[in-house]
């Protein structure tokens, strides 16, 4: 009798082992870029208040380098459990075509996509150009028009590319290591135009320091209402729309549906939160809410997009073709 009754405790205590509710312990979560920077600050706004409703603390930590593959590259040898959340913005969708890494969001799942981070044409305060058809008419009609860029990859680059591509032209690209020097440079009269990410910019033009001339998006931006949207002006942007940059919560692909539903639950009412719509807010980036489906759909799209544009343009080693990424 002691036997089976023994066999019957460890029996219970397996089963309800197996059954226990997730998370059972503290979660990680491992931030692609640095402290300070968008995604980390995205991340770390909205993380305490899921980690409310999820009962457990994730643990965050930034593991940054080769533009965020060693995060990316890290979560996706990490067991398919839940327990380790890569934090993540839209770079890997570029890994295949430039060579940096065969591990892209091929091989996770969405848990939330959170923010976006639109581009915005600028030019200086004192600039002839008032709307953007201006700007592009210029060019259009051969005037050397100077845009800040960042190099391959990076939002400006691609950006411009889409503005080149759409019109047919080109533009005279003035390279900078980052928004920012290409927003000073644009202050200083050094070129004549940029187009950033709205988290680098939004300050500048609430301050009238930048005039912005057009948002990359097929809708106006809340928190700069009297910039017009791009398609506004011209409509053949719309193939090439939604696109810009992402902040988004992922897990290892083939993580239980019940654990990435638990997940999702948390993020969703966090972003729903108050205290993260005030940081939306301030930030000036649009808020998003995808998950499942449709957050799949979103960076299929930021792919087919950002690829394609890069690929065009010279900046990629291998085609999208080589790995199924239709054109936009």
């Amino acid at each position: 009798m002691k036997k089976v009754a023994l066999a019957l405790t460890l029996l219970l205590l397996v089963t309800a082992s197996a059954s226990a509710a997730y998370p059972e312990k503290n979660l990680q979560g491992y931030i692609m870029w640095g402290a300070g920077g968008a995604m980390d600050n995205v991340t770390r706004a909205i993380v305490p208040i899921a980690q409310e409703h999820l009962g457990k603390t994730i643990i965050l930590q930034n593991r940054t380098g080769a533009t965020g593959a060693i995060a990316t590259t890290f979560v996706a040898n990490q067991p398919a459990d839940g327990y380790s959340i890569l934090f993540g913005a839209e770079n890997p969708n570029l890994y295949k075509v430039t060579g940096l890494s065969q591990i892209d969001y091929d091989q996770f799942d969405p848990v939330f996509l959170m923010m976006a981070n639109v581009g915005v044409v600028l030019v200086g305060k004192d600039s002839p150009y008032t709307t953007y058809k201006e700007l592009i008419d210029a060019a259009v009609s051969g005037k050397t028009i100077t845009m800040g860029s960042t190099g391959p990859g990076g939002l400006p680059f691609v950006a411009t590319t889409m503005i080149e591509k759409v019109h047919d032209l080109k533009f005279n690209k003035m390279q900078f290591d980052g928004e920012g020097p290409c927003i000073t440079a644009l202050m200083g009269g050094h070129i004549d135009a940029v187009a950033v990410g709205l988290l680098a910019a939004v300050n500048f033009v609430k301050s009238d320091s930048v005039r912005g001339l057009a948002v990359i998006s097929k809708e106006r931006i809340d928190s700069i209402p009297a910039v017009p949207a791009i398609t506004e002006a011209f409509e053949e942007y719309t193939p090439y729309l939604p696109w810009g940059a992402f902040f988004g919560a992922f897990v290892r692909k083939g993580t239980p549906a019940d654990v990435l539903e638990a997940l999702r639950a948390a993020f969703q009412k966090g972003y729903e939160d108050p205290r993260f719509d005030e940081f939306a807010k301030s930030t000036g980036a649009l808020k998003l809410g995808l998950s499942g489906d449709k957050a799949r759909e979103y960076i299929q799209q930021n792919k087919s997009v950002g690829a394609w544009l890069l690929y065009d343009a010279g900046g990629a080693k291998h085609s999208p073709e080589e790995f199924g990424i239709p054109r936009p």
